[in-house]
């Protein structure tokens, strides 16, 4: 088992890369006229490709009717869909369309090519010594 020294540092140096994250993640999002309810919807919605309201609702921690004008708002600027689920009349299902798409796809890639200049300052040793270092995180966190 680690000392409490060692978990603590490892903590605050895992800090400092979200902190770097949020913040050029932030200055990203700046320009996008979005709200972070309406980004967050984005995102959750594309990564399960079809969702209905009230999951939304769950994973906003709000209710289905607190959801209404933040879904208006993204179907008037195109995007998600909402459709009527076929096995349900009373669900309705909401999915990316092209345009969420490819939002949500710039963004992922903005954020990879920020990675990509942060690991560029790297020399090769100490490239293999953050990938073996993310290979123990991941190990980690699949125990």
């Amino acid at each position: 088992m680690l000392d409490q020294e060692r978990i603590k540092e490892m903590i605050e140096l895992q800090r400092k890369v979200d902190r770097d994250q949020r913040q050029f993640q932030l200055n990203v999002w700046m320009n996008l006229h979005l709200s972070i309810g309406q980004l967050k919807t984005l995102f959750f919605i594309s990564n399960c490709g079809t969702v209905s309201i009230s999951k939304l609702a769950e994973a906003l921690e709000v209710r289905p009717a607190n959801v209404t004008s933040l879904i208006d708002r993204m179907l008037e600027r195109g995007l998600i869909t909402r459709t009527g689920d076929p096995n349900d009349r009373r669900v309705l299902l909401l999915r990316t369309t092209p345009k969420g798409d490819e939002l949500v796809a710039e963004l992922r890639q903005k954020r990879q090519e920020r990675m990509a200049e942060v690991f560029n300052h790297l020399n090769d040793e100490e490239a293999s010594i953050v990938i073996q270092g993310l290979r123990l995180m991941v190990k980690a966190i699949e125990h």
